[in-house]
Formats: C-alpha cells, sequence, structure tokens
C-alpha cells in the first residue's frame, strides 16, 4: 500500500533524483528523472550555469502536488492493485446507496406534506392544507394533484385569481377530470368569476391578453412598418431602372430612417 505523505516526502527530499517515482512503481518515469539528473549535472559543470536547478524543480513541483492531491483520488490511481479493485467497486455503491437514500426521503416528505395537507382539507382547515400543499409543490412543483387542491382551497377562501392560477397549472400537469371542475362544491366560488368563462372557453388555459393600449401600439407599429418597407421597396425599383443614382439611392434610404 502506497502512502500519499511518504510520496509527497521523497518528491520534497530526492525528487531530484526520481526516487518518489520509482516507490511508486514508476520505473520509466523514475528512470527519466534520473536522466535528466545527469545530463543537466554534466551541463551545470560544463557551462558553469545552475542547470541542475531544472529537475529539482520538478521534484518540487511534484512533492506539492502530491501534498494537494486528495487521498481518494491517490488510492485510485496507486492503490488499485493492493486493495485489488475493493476501493473502485464499494465507493460508487455507497455514493448510489447514499442518493437512493436521499430520494427517498425527499419523497417520502413530499407524500408526508400532500398527505397531511389533505387530512387538513378534509378537516375544512383551509389555511393549514395551504400551507402543506405549498411545502409539497416546492419540492415537485408538476403534481397536478396538489395544484388542484390548492385551487380548491383558494376558491373556498374567496382567492379567484390563485385558484385559477392552480387550477391553470394543474391542467397544464395533466388533471383531466373537467367534470369534476364544473361540479364540486369546492370551487364553486370560482366559477361564479367572470375569469373562469374566459379559462374554460380558452380550453381550460388562462387566456394570455395584451393590455388594449400596448395592442393598439403594436397595431400602429406594424402599420409603419409595412408602410416602410413599402417605400424601400419603390425606390429599389427606380434604382434598378436607372433613375435614382447610386447615391441618391442611398439618401432616399436615409431619408425614411431618419425620425
Amino acid at each position: 500500500m502506497k502512502k500519499k505523505g511518504t510520496t509527497a516526502l521523497l518528491a520534497l527530499i530526492f525528487g531530484i533524483f526520481g526516487v518518489h517515482r520509482f516507490y511508486l512503481g514508476e520505473r520509466f518515469k523514475g528512470c527519466l528523472y534520473l536522466f535528466m539528473f545527469g545530463v543537466s549535472l554534466i551541463a551545470t559543470i560544463e557551462e558553469n550555469a545552475p542547470i541542475i536547478m531544472f529537475p529539482a524543480i520538478l521534484g518540487f513541483i511534484d512533492a506539492v502536488l502530491f501534498f494537494v492531491k486528495p487521498k481518494e483520488e491517490f488510492d485510485e490511481k496507486y492503490n488499485k492493485k493492493y486493495i485489488g479493485g475493493e476501493y473502485e467497486e464499494t465507493r460508487p455503491k455507497r455514493r448510489q446507496r447514499s442518493r437512493s437514500a436521499e430520494r427517498r426521503i425527499e419523497v417520502e416528505a413530499i407524500n408526508t406534506f400532500k398527505e397531511s395537507g389533505m387530512r387538513k382539507y378534509d378537516d375544512y382547515d383551509i389555511l393549514g392544507a395551504i400551507s402543506d400543499f405549498r411545502k409539497a409543490l416546492n419540492s415537485n412543483f408538476k403534481d397536478h394533484q396538489v395544484h388542484y387542491l390548492m385551487a380548491c382551497c383558494y376558491s373556498i377562501n374567496e382567492e379567484p385569481e390563485k385558484s385559477l392560477f392552480h387550477l391553470d397549472k394543474a391542467v397544464d400537469f395533466g388533471f383531466v377530470d373537467f367534470d369534476t371542475i364544473h361540479n364540486i362544491d369546492a370551487l364553486a366560488y370560482l366559477r361564479t368569476h367572470k375569469r373562469f368563462e374566459e379559462f374554460v372557453d380558452n380550453s381550460y388555459q388562462i387566456p394570455r391578453y395584451l393590455p388594449a393600449d400596448e395592442d393598439a401600439q403594436l397595431d400602429q407599429m406594424d402599420a409603419k412598418a409595412n408602410d416602410l418597407l413599402d417605400q424601400i421597396a419603390a425606390l429599389g425599383k427606380l434604382y434598378e431602372k436607372g433613375v435614382l443614382t447610386p447615391d441618391e439611392f442611398q439618401k432616399q434610404k436615409q431619408k425614411l430612417f431618419s425620425p
């Protein structure tokens, strides 16, 4: 079993000779370090320059890298053959079990809030039910049943806008019992609201309208755009026929685009 700390110390003290690489069983790399040490030593003597520092710096860098390398990553790379692959096989399983446990806890929490909300709803504790259903939606916003129950709660509480919002989401996420929407007592107040009729007429979706002033502005913008395109097209025809020179054509276009 190779030790991360031992490897880092060998690299720090004897890294210039590649001892740490021999310790890890990387003989080829160790021989390269020895070769670089020999070449740099000769060059240092002949050139009278500190070339010998190059392999020493490499050894120091290796030491730093081994000091900061996570133990799990070190073991996975250098100790597989000592532990027979046990590290690689068991660690993902432990992670998988942990994720499964987390998912199970999350699902249980969702079901707990949902069931608690349904009990409170049956006991006519509307505010308590809304609170629990909201917590269930925080974990799973696409639960159409919880949205439907929220719509019922807000209708009973005479809050039609919120009720309609959750009813719209319930249909978006798969609620298809439309007869219940029209007959259940809990939605009686919502059904008296004008926007409920629009909701039904729009295939059980909240209509998305632009305000009247914005709608008028869009119409005016479309008209101006169409008129501008017509004028540009007319200029293009005159240019093609040779009535306008290139300079005149550019000037006329600039006039059209100027405010």
